[in-house]
């Protein structure tokens, strides 16, 4: 039993979500800056914003890869003494890494909406909302660093000094975290419904800015993780609610970028549709081709036939005559079957009656 224990480990899924996560985020900021620099517009405070708060994500995904280096997804008691002080000092560095990162993305989608929807009501949401995350960011990231008197009790233990309750203040920020991102989500809807455009078309907007949704999805699945957390177990408790932390910050990069690649679709698309076209023009030639080299050959065989018939030979005639007979006594499933062939029967008798 206590080897099972000694061997439990998540270490490999906490790296792999990371890491996935991480590059994703890269790959659609690239899209965006790409689709950028196709329309010609110059970058904005939001895309500035956001390329900080990339640089951020990365950080903070660095951070917990360092974690899980030394010892974070395996059970606290099995971690040497040694290493455990370093994974505490990045788990407190972490805090407030991953509350930073996720104010500046909240800010940078706050800025998109201020460029995309010049109007009043959107301008004071997001100025209200902006307001609230500034403060959410500052209060809670003082209360990271400032968690413990003296703040070096935080990592090391065996300090004297006190601390406050780690979990109750990780429930704390969790709450102000996805309610933001929930009215940050909702707050161009009522503008994006109202647009002249086709419902379909509005139900598309609508859609790819509720992509972000999954950003609150994440962040409030990381809430429900916390409550499993224990300070006896950090190492294993914390794991998966400090790697859905990269997942949702990394997410909310990749959901302030979706809108934006609007440009980039429609090329592709365009490139799409002129392939299927040419493709089609090109089977539509071939086919064509065949029926005519199809048709030559019908062509070619009744000349030959024409030019057996008018042979003046009595034996040629006579052969004529029989194969003109054999043909009048065929049955309606032969003639029917070569004629749904293609081919055209002529009777040289008919053809030999005519020229008398």
């Amino acid at each position: 039993m206590t080897s099972d224990y000694d061997e439990q480990s998540t270490q490999s899924k906490q790296r792999v979500t990371t890491i996935v996560l991480a590059v994703l985020a890269i790959v659609f900021l690239c899209l965006r800056l790409l689709a950028r620099r196709v329309k010609k517009i110059h970058l904005g405070p939001d895309d500035v914003t956001l390329i900080v708060g990339l640089l951020l994500v990365l950080v903070v995904a660095g951070v917990n890869l360092a974690c899980v280096e030394y010892g974070m997804g395996r059970h606290t008691s099995t971690i040497p003494v040694d290493r455990e002080g370093t994974l505490f000092k990045l788990v407190y560095a972490f805090e407030p890494l991953y509350i930073t990162t996720a104010g500046i993305i909240k800010i940078s989608v706050l800025l998109m909406y201020h460029r995309i929807f010049p109007v009043r009501y959107v301008k004071i949401g997001g100025l209200i909302l902006a307001a609230i995350t500034l403060a959410w960011v500052i209060s809670i990231d003082l209360l990271a660093i400032f968690q413990c008197t003296p703040i070096a009790k935080a990592y090391d233990s065996t300090l004297p000094g006190h601390c406050i309750s780690l979990k109750g203040a990780l429930i704390g920020n969790g709450v102000p975290n996805f309610v933001t991102d929930i009215f940050i989500l909702a707050l161009p809807s009522k503008l994006i419904w109202g647009l002249q455009a086709s419902l379909w078309q509005r139900v598309s907007v609508i859609a790819v800015f509720l992509t972000g949704s999954f950003v609150v999805f994440a962040s409030i699945y990381r809430f429900t993780l916390i409550f499993s957390f224990e300070m006896t177990d950090v190492a294993w408790t914390l794991a998966d609610a400090q790697t859905w932390c990269v997942v949702e910050v990394a997410a909310g990069v990749i959901s302030a970028c979706l809108p934006t690649t609007a440009p980039l679709v429609k090329i592709c698309t365009r490139s799409l549709v002129s392939t299927a076209k040419s493709l089609s023009k090109s089977n539509l030639t071939q086919t064509g081709s065949r029926v005519l080299s199809r048709t030559d050959a019908t062509s070619r065989s009744i000349n030959v036939e024409n030019s057996i018939s008018i042979e003046t030979d009595d034996a040629h005639t006579h052969r004529a005559s029989s194969a003109s007979f054999a043909l009048e006594n065929m049955s309606p499933l032969s003639s029917s079957h070569l004629k749904g062939k293609g081919w055209t029967m002529i009777s040289a008798a008919e053809r030999e009656s005519d020229s008398n």
